[in-house]
């Protein structure tokens, strides 16, 4: 079947053609036909649209990558294109130096409480107006984050533009050590975190133009990662990929300007009790208990020391780790058992005791 379509945009690209065959489509079986246009060449020229609707997947657009990435999964820049280790690896970020910890502790409370608590976050975050359409917030990053829409092609936080081609090309060559730390330098998530912060910025400053082009950089990025955030990191973003489809109908009032109204239903709602620290069932890289972090003088952003940065908690992280499954598979120890109840155990003591600097 694949031979006897030629391939190219002369025998795809006219909506005619799609249109015409219609009728004759196999509806039980479409998928074997739908391939054979994948293989024989449609790539770009294809109205996967069309196809969609005579394959009766109405809501393919909603997939990851849309209609093209459902019906050619390995697509160029379709995310299930990239093999485990690769989107795995997209999902990398560096914790140890606290900055990633810091922001995520700040995007918690940011989406944790209802609207009274956000009515607070510009004073929580030091929001400053700094003209021609940009604000400026410190959200725990290593320098105050710039937002506004001339901003939103750059992750935030850089001057790198956002690039899903260039992330795609990382990924496949992952066993380049550089082309790795590109990747745990940018870290998808916690720039999608800094989007969505960006995005609810721009709200609450009445600029739809600028929330608008921020949820469009999210939906580019977010399928990338959207396989292994909930498994590989920290972050949650519960139900955002429905959040970001309800951006694709929006249509901005002359000027971008809205109105209290629309602020509100522009705005992202996520389940208050999924916006939390993540617990060691949840993900491989939890940081339980240390997340949202109590005291961030203790674990400052940035910090290279060896004693203050987050790989202290990641060290006693993993001898709790190693407790717990000695006491899964090997019961109660004696000294556990004489332990007066209510008593915590030390190494867990050690880890969730507030930390107090002191002066030296």
């Amino acid at each position: 079947v694949a031979n006897s379509i030629p391939a190219g945009p002369s025998s795809l690209s006219s909506p005619s053609l799609v249109a015409a065959t219609r009728p004759q489509m196999p509806l039980l079986t479409p998928r074997p036909l739908l391939a054979a246009l994948v293989f024989a060449g449609a790539g770009p020229w294809c109205d996967w649209e069309g196809l969609a609707g005579v394959a009766g997947e109405e809501d393919c657009e909603s997939k990851p990558g849309g209609c093209r990435c459902y019906y050619d999964a390995l697509a160029d820049n379709c995310p299930q294109s990239l093999g485990q280790d690769s989107q795995v690896m997209l999902c990398g970020c560096i914790y140890s130096d606290n900055t990633w910890l810091t922001v995520l502790s700040n995007f918690i409370a940011a989406f944790r409480g209802g609207a009274a608590d956000r009515a607070s976050l510009g004073s929580r975050f030091s929001v400053k107006l700094e003209g021609n359409g940009i604000l400026s917030m410190d959200v725990g990053y290593t320098s105050r984050v710039q937002c506004g829409a001339a901003l939103a092609q750059v992750y935030p936080g850089t001057s790198f533009e956002v690039s899903v081609e260039e992330l795609h090309q990382f990924a496949r060559n992952i066993f380049s050590g550089e082309v790795r730390q590109k990747l745990l330098d940018v870290c998808v998530p916690g720039r999608i975190a800094l989007q969505l912060l960006c995005l609810h910025a721009s709200l609450a400053v009445h600029d739809g133009a600028g929330a608008q082009a921020y949820a469009a950089q999210i939906a580019n990025l977010f399928p990338l990662v959207e396989g292994c955030v909930q498994q590989q990191t920290p972050f949650s973003f519960p139900g955002l990929g429905e959040y970001l489809r309800a951006w694709k109908g929006v249509q901005l009032p002359a000027g971008g300007a809205l109105d209290s109204g629309r602020v509100a239903e522009l705005t992202w709602w996520p389940e208050p009790g999924l916006m939390r620290g993540k617990i060691p069932e949840e993900s491989e890289v939890h940081y339980f208990p240390c997340v949202p972090l109590q005291d961030k003088a203790c674990f400052p952003a940035g910090a290279d020391n060896l004693f203050t940065a987050a790989r202290i908690a990641a060290t006693l992280l993993r001898a709790r780790q190693a407790m717990h499954h000695a006491l899964v598979e090997n019961g109660p120890s004696p000294v556990a058992a004489a332990r007066p109840e209510g008593a915590a155990a030390s190494i867990d003591f050690v880890v969730v005791t507030p930390c107090k600097p002191r002066a030296s």
